[in-house]
C-alpha cells in the first residue's frame, strides 16, 4: 500500500514525536508499505533567526526527495521559525500547514505523482488533523489520525498554559483575554470534526482509546472510526545497560527528572517538595535534564525556595546514561488537568525498560500502570506534601526502591508483538472499510 505521511516533526530530530514516527515508519516498510513523508526541516530544537531564514528561504518547499532512516521516502516544506511563545508556535504550525497543503497542488510534484492509498496524519501538531482530511478527499483516500495526546481535550486547559512559565508577555494578555479563546474553539471543533469523518484514529494510551469510542458514539452518525491503541514505547536511539540502584547512605537520595520542562508538567511541585524533604532533614538532590518554556521560570523558582537543584539542557541520548546511573529513582511528572489522565509520558516506558524506580507524579492511566507493573510508586498532582514524604519514605526504607522485572517484560511484549499489530491491523481495517464504500 503507498501511505502518505504527513508530520510537522521528523527525524534527524529525537523528539518524542519523531522517535515514535522513526519506530512506525519502520514496522510499515517491513511489513512492504511504501511511505512517502512530507514534513519541514529540522528546526524546533534551535533557535533560528529570522534574516537567517529568509535568507536561506525556508519558507520554500523542496523539490528533492531524500531517504529517511527507516527505509521512508522523505520531501520537506517549508516552515516559519518557532520558538517556546505560543504565538510564535502556532504562527510556525499553521505555515507548516500552509506549505505542506500547497505541495499537494503541483501535479507535477512528487506527492501527486505517488498517488497515495492511504494518508496518515500525526498530532501534535492540530493544524495536521485538518489538513490531512483536505489532503485525503483530494487524492481520493482514507485517512487515518495518529493522535499523540488526548488532544483537542488539552485546549481546555488553554487558560493555564502559561502558568508554569512565569509572568505572562504583554501580548499573551492581551490575546489571552479572547482572540486565544476563539482560536481553541474554532480548533477544537475543527479538530473534532476531523477525528469524527476520519477511517481511524490512532491513540496512544488505553483510556484515550476508550475516551474517544464513548464520544464518537455519543456524538456520531454514521460508520464510526475504526480505533486502536499504538503506545510510546519505540526503543531507545542507544542501548543502556540495566541500572541497579546504588547503595549511599540511609537518609539521602538522588531523584532524576529527565524530560520536558513545559507547561504540562509543572514541576515547581517537585521544586517545593525537594524544599520540604530537606527542611525535614532529608539530604536530597534534584537533577532536570531537558528542555522546554518553563526552564528559565524553575531555574529562578528554585532560587527563590533557595534549594540547589541542578539543570542541564537536553543532549544526546547516550548522555542519560550517566544521570541513569546517579539517580535512586525518577521522577514522571504531569499536572492535574483533567485530559492529562488518558495521557502517558513516554519517559514511563524507558524507566520500566531500564529497571529505575519511579516517582510517578500523576493520574489516571500511566500512574495504573506504574502501580500494576510494581515499577514505583505514586501520588496525586499538585501536593508537594506528598511527594516530599514519598522521598522520605524512600530515603529511610531503600528496600522501596525495588522493583520487579514486570515492567520491563511489559514494555518489551508491547514493543515487539502488541504496536506493530495494532498499527498494521488498522491500516488494514481502514483501506477495508473505504474499498467496501467505493
Amino acid at each position: 500500500m503507498k501511505i502518505l505521511v504527513l508530520s510537522q516533526y521528523w527525524y534527524p530530530e529525537n523528539g518524542v514525536p519523531q522517535r515514535r514516527w522513526a519506530w512506525l515508519s519502520k514496522i510499515l516498510v517491513e511489513a512492504g508499505h511504501e511511505v512517502l513523508v512530507v514534513a519541514p526541516p529540522p528546526h524546533y530544537a534551535r533557535k533560528i533567526p529570522i534574516k537567517k531564514w529568509v535568507a536561506k528561504q525556508g519558507f520554500r518547499s523542496s523539490k528533492s526527495v531524500e531517504k529517511g532512516l527507516s527505509g521512508e521516502s522523505v520531501i520537506r516544506c517549508g516552515f516559519f521559525p518557532a520558538s517556546n511563545s505560543i504565538t510564535q508556535r502556532i504562527l510556525n504550525q499553521a505555515s507548516v500547514a500552509l506549505s505542506m497543503g500547497l505541495m499537494q497542488l503541483n501535479p507535477r510534484g512528487p506527492v501527486r505523482k505517488f498517488r497515495p492509498e492511504l494518508v496518515i496524519g500525526t498530532v501534535p501538531a492540530l493544524p495536521t488533523s485538518v489538513l490531512t482530511q483536505v489532503v485525503a478527499n483530494l487524492h481520493g483516500a482514507p485517512y487515518i489520525i495518529d493522535l499523540r495526546d488526548a488532544w483537542p481535550d488539552l485546549l481546555q486547559e488553554s487558560r493555564n498554559w502559561n502558568e508554569a512559565t512565569g509572568r505572562k508577555t504583554v501580548r499573551e494578555r492581551v490575546l489571552s483575554r479572547g482572540p486565544l479563546q476563539v482560536l481553541t474553539s474554532l480548533t477544537g471543533r475543527a479538530m473534532n470534526s476531523a477525528l469524527r469523518k476520519s477511517g481511524g484514529v490512532i491513540s496512544t494510551s488505553e483510556r484515550l482509546e476508550r475516551y474517544l469510542a464513548d464520544s464518537f458514539s455519543r456524538n456520531g452518525k454514521g460508520p464510526q472510526p475504526e480505533l486502536t491503541t499504538v503506545r510510546n514505547v519505540f526503543p531507545p536511539l542507544s542501548r543502556i545497560e540495566r541500572i541497579s540502584p546504588r547503595e549511599p547512605e540511609t537518609g539521602e537520595l538522588n531523584v532524576l527528572y529527565a524530560g520536558t520542562l513545559g507547561r504540562a508538567q509543572k514541576l515547581d511541585n517537585a521544586l517545593k517538595a525537594m524544599k520540604i524533604a530537606q527542611d525535614s532533614g532529608l539530604n536530597i538532590k534534584l537533577k532536570l535534564v531537558g528542555d522546554g518554556a518553563t526552564w528559565y521560570a524553575l531555574r529562578e523558582e528554585a532560587r527563590e525556595l533557595g534549594i540547589e537543584a541542578e539543570f542541564y539542557p537536553r543532549g544526546a541520548a547516550d548522555q542519560l546514561a550517566e544521570f541513569y546511573a546517579w539517580a535512586d529513582t525518577a521522577l514522571v511528572h504531569l499536572t492535574d488537568w483533567d485530559a492529562l489522565k488518558r495521557a502517558i509520558p513516554s519517559k514511563t516506558y524507558e524507566l520500566m525498560e531500564l529497571g529505575i524506580h519511579i516517582s510517578g507524579v500523576l493520574n489516571g492511566e500511566a500512574g495504573a500502570l506504574i502501580e500494576e507493573l510494581d515499577a514505583g510508586h505514586v501520588v496525586a498532582p499538585e501536593d508537594p506534601e506528598a511527594l516530599a514524604q514519598l522521598w522520605i519514605d524512600l530515603a529511610r526504607n531503600r528496600k522501596l526502591l525495588e522493583v520487579s522485572e514486570s515492567g520491563k517484560k511489559w514494555v518489551e511484549e508491547e514493543r515487539s508483538f502488541t504496536a506493530p499489530g495494532n498499527m498494521i491491523g488498522i491500516l488494514e481495517r481502514v483501506h477495508k472499510n473505504w474499498r467496501r464504500s467505493q
